[in-house]
């Protein structure tokens, strides 16, 4: 018939048809594997958001959260039989005693018989508002003829207008309980109904700087002089702003100092350019210029790797304990740096399956030169 295709015109037709299709589906599947990638590398994303979470839960649980002890045969150990009873003040705690005795009896009102039964029962409590104290002391001047001067007693104590107990509880307020001037001064006027002004917290504590002067000075001059150097800082809330509370922790002294910055220039001056001793800590790179060796601190280490992967912790356990357990022979008689070192280079190139572990393992290589430095030294704990 006129007009009609031939079979090859037809299949013609049909392959540009099928290539154009093809055509548009290459298009399409390119367009899918892009958005495909892009939604990849959010979910490696979310992903790592929710170890890095899943990491500060474990974190935070081992910090405050003992585990349950178990049994040799791993199973959950059985609750105890008895809840825990507050136990019974001594009698030399008793304050008061209260005895009720009765003749008749409350209900037919008749004469009672002999004591059937005794039974005593203890009520601990705490005076909410203790009164506070007012002392006036009078004091008299005398003349004296012969000396031609005015005179008085000689026992007279130093008397302040605040006592030294108000100052004890400013200090301990402030820097035990973290407390701000304005919580001060309105915890004292609740507990002891005593007036004070912020300006008098702020003398106070003034005064108490000056009363301990020589001591904190002592301390300081104790830690910068000190052969080994605990160190260690975080985080201080000070009138609503972020600062950082630091410490420092020999066999003889603590000193603390509360500072607005965690740069390097705080452990400089308070640790001072001492070559000849070691300085134990995370590895918080605020002490990796400090005159003097260093030493890691297999606590926080160990703690890290807790939270990282369960093998990898088990593995540095290891290594720890043996590690302790060298520290009690004398230094000439410990095993070399090297032994140690090399067991670690096996861990940190050992494959593990939990994600966080590479993490751990690049710490430890990095820190790799000051995990055993107490095996060089008398009296340093890693």
């Amino acid at each position: 018939m006129r007009g009609q295709l031939s079979i090859q015109d037809r299949q013609a037709q049909l392959i540009t048809r099928l290539k154009n299709i093809n055509q548009k589906q290459k298009i399409a599947i390119k367009d899918l594997k892009s958005e495909l990638a892009v939604k990849d590398k959010q979910i490696a994303k979310l992903e790592e958001q929710l170890r890095d979470k899943e990491k500060q839960r474990r974190e935070m649980l081992a910090r405050w959260y003992k585990p349950g002890k178990k049994t040799e045969n791993n199973e959950p150990r059985k609750p105890r039989e008895q809840s825990y009873h507050r136990p019974n003040p001594p009698d030399s705690e008793i304050n008061e005693e209260h005895s009720f005795p009765i003749c008749n009896c409350p209900i037919c009102k008749k004469p009672l018989g002999n004591i059937a039964d005794t039974a005593a029962k203890y009520e601990e409590d705490i005076d909410l508002a203790p009164r506070k104290i007012v002392k006036k002391y009078i004091i008299h001047r005398y003349w004296c003829p012969n000396c031609q001067t005015f005179v008085r007693s000689s026992k007279i104590p130093e008397i302040q207008r605040i006592g030294p107990n108000v100052m004890a509880y400013i200090l301990y307020a402030r820097y035990r309980l973290r407390l701000p001037y304005n919580l001060i001064k309105n915890s004292l006027l609740d507990l002891h109904d005593f007036k004070i002004s912020e300006g008098e917290i702020s003398q106070k504590l003034k005064e108490a700087q000056e009363l301990f002067g020589k001591d904190y000075d002592a301390i300081c001059k104790l830690i910068r002089e000190a052969k080994a150097v605990y160190a260690d800082e975080t985080g201080w809330r000070m009138n609503g702003n972020n600062w950082w509370l630091w410490v420092f922790v020999t066999e003889k002294g603590i000193r603390y100092a509360i500072e607005e910055s965690r740069g390097k220039g705080v452990p400089q001056l308070v640790l001072g350019g001492k070559t000849d001793r070691t300085i134990i800590s995370d590895g918080y790179a605020a002490y990796g210029n400090l005159p003097g060796s260093k030493q890691q601190c297999w606590v926080h280490l160990l703690r890290n790797a807790k939270a990282a992967s369960f093998l990898l912790y088990s593995d540095l356990l290891k290594i720890y304990f043996d590690l302790t357990q060298e520290l009690i022979q004398p230094v000439g008689e410990r095993k070399p740096i090297t032994e140690f070192q090399t067991r670690l280079q096996e861990i940190i190139q050992k494959k593990y399956r939990d994600f966080d572990a590479k993490k751990i393992q690049n710490r430890c290589q990095k820190h790799l030169p000051f995990l055993f430095t107490c095996l060089n030294y008398e009296n340093v704990l890693p």
